[in-house]
């Protein structure tokens, strides 16, 4: 079988082994799985360079965890040399006491056998997260390795392996076999080519992001730094050039910053799908800023950030809501709330609208849409501009197992606001007996119901029952995770 055969088989066997029980009957789930012999013949090579390392540096050799991002597994399938097949095998091992103790071994099956073909050293207590990118334009993909050096403390590091001599393919599989695995550990070594310090956000996520900024399909590597002054926090951009990774541009985050919340990838309005980082924060007095860092004519830049050198994008009061794709149009909107009027004892002052805006990469903001969010109850409205200034809101929750958001027409502070519509979420219910009493059903979910009804009001809200599930949405958390 060759190499790509061994490959699809270990593939195989890698995704059951992890999907679980698929149409077995009792007995054989009881029975231990079945593994390829290209997983135990993988295996065994795992076994064999974690014995050699022991017996090297006289101690035992532990397993690394990686604690984020898309490569977590113990043994990771990739296509490092771009061909469309996993044909390399990644592991990861620590060896205590040394001065690089995390060690990542690429294996690759030659001749029926599995041996190291590149190794990259770190140093550090654990890897936060791994990805395999093309950076440079040629050759193999190249390993991008954000280490955790302590506890907040983390590195990120950019490896190729286009310089590793590895026998050529003139020579047979068998005498390939042997030349490489006559080869040190120091002549598969991967080439360091960036090292630098970076953060990570208080949510988990990295401040290490691989994006193709400039559009010519190769990605670059952006950095988020904080420094814990509250000044000098920055994104820095970094990309092939002339043969090396070099520095291309530094943009500035906002000033105070206490700490970094939140990172997230997504794009700018405009016609050029430009790609740009959302950096969610909190100041120092507590307010919360958002700044946008996009690749703009060749310069990194902050098109959030105002003379002040603070984010136009500050929040106070209503911290639930992070920039979100909200319309599903591919691009990030903003949120800006903002705090509903209330009437005498009423507990309104706690309801707030939603503002959210598209930023370009000339750094205007762009009025998408109007939300009430109601976190709780997990679902949205999109407000007509129409309610602007004219609504106010409250909740009657006096109804066990029905939660209940009153909408009403805001008539001044000396005058009772009147309800034109309410919400509920409820307990499941007949539906077919809510419809038949006037209600709008909403949503049907497990166990929950939402439904609408509009009261009998002088003011003209501008929705029927048709408009009203349009603009009604339950909240999807990895929106706001993503």
């Amino acid at each position: 079988m060759g190499r790509k055969g061994w490959f699809s088989a270990l593939t195989l066997a890698v995704m059951l082994l992890l999907s679980g029980c698929l149409f077995r009957s009792p007995d054989d789930l009881y029975r231990p799985p079945e593994k390829s012999p290209g997983y135990e013949q993988l295996n065994a090579a795992i076994r064999a360079v974690r014995t050699g390392l022991e017996a090297e540096f006289g101690t035992r050799v532990e397993d690394v965890t990686i604690m984020s991002g898309d490569n977590t597994a113990s043994i990771q399938l990739q296509d490092l040399d771009g061909d469309a097949v996993r044909e390399s095998a990644v592991t990861v091992l620590r060896v205590p006491g040394i001065e690089k103790p995390i060690k990542i071994f690429i294996f690759n099956e030659i001749n029926g056998e599995y041996v190291v073909t590149g190794v990259v050293e770190g140093e550090g207590t654990a890897i936060y997260a791994m990805a395999y990118a093309q950076i440079n334009g040629e050759g193999r993909k190249e390993l991008a390795v954000n280490w955790q050096i302590s506890t907040g403390a983390y590195q990120l590091g950019v490896y190729t392996l286009d310089d590793i001599n590895l026998p050529g393919e003139e020579l047979d599989e068998a005498e390939r076999l042997s030349a490489i695995q006559g080869m040190t550990r120091a002549d598969l070594m991967g080439t360091e080519r960036l090292l630098t310090r970076c953060s990570v956000a208080g949510d988990g996520s990295s401040g290490c992001r691989l994006l193709d900024m400039d559009r010519d399909t190769r990605l670059e590597v952006l950095v988020t730094r904080m420094d814990a002054s509250g000044l000098g926090n920055q994104v820095e951009i970094y990309g092939w050039q002339d043969g090396v990774m070099a520095s291309l541009s530094i943009a500035e985050l906002s000033t105070g910053i206490a700490s970094i919340n939140r990172i997230r990838t997504n794009y700018l309005a405009g016609e050029y799908d430009q790609p740009a980082l959302y950096v969610t924060s909190t100041l120092a007095d507590g307010r919360r800023a958002i700044d946008v860092v996009a690749y703009v004519n060749g310069v990194l830049t902050n098109v959030a950030l105002d003379s002040s050198g603070i984010s136009r994008e500050v929040i106070q009061g209503y911290t639930e809501i992070n920039p979100t794709d909200i319309n599903r149009d591919s691009v990030a909107e903003l949120p800006s709330p903002y705090q509903l009027p209330s009437y005498g004892e009423s507990t309104s002052s706690n309801f707030w609208l939603i503002d959210w805006g598209q930023y370009d990469q000339r750094g205007n903001r762009n009025h998408v849409l109007t939300t009430y969010h109601n976190m709780s109850d997990g679902w949205y409205l999109e407000i007509p501009e129409s309610w602007r200034d004219q609504i106010t809101i409250s909740r009657n929750d006096q109804v066990t197992g029905r939660r209940e958001v009153v909408f009403s027409h805001w008539q001044g502070e000396n005058r009772e606001p009147a309800p034109f519509l309410s919400i509920y979420r409820m307990a499941s219910s007949r539906t077919s007996e809510l419809e038949e009493d006037g209600w709008t059903v909403l949503r049907e979910e497990e166990n929950i119901t939402y439904a609408a009804r509009f009261h009998v009001s002088v003011w003209d809200c501008g929705l029927d029952s048709i408009d009203l599930l349009e603009r009604f949405n339950t909240i999807q958390r990895s929106w706001y995770n993503e």
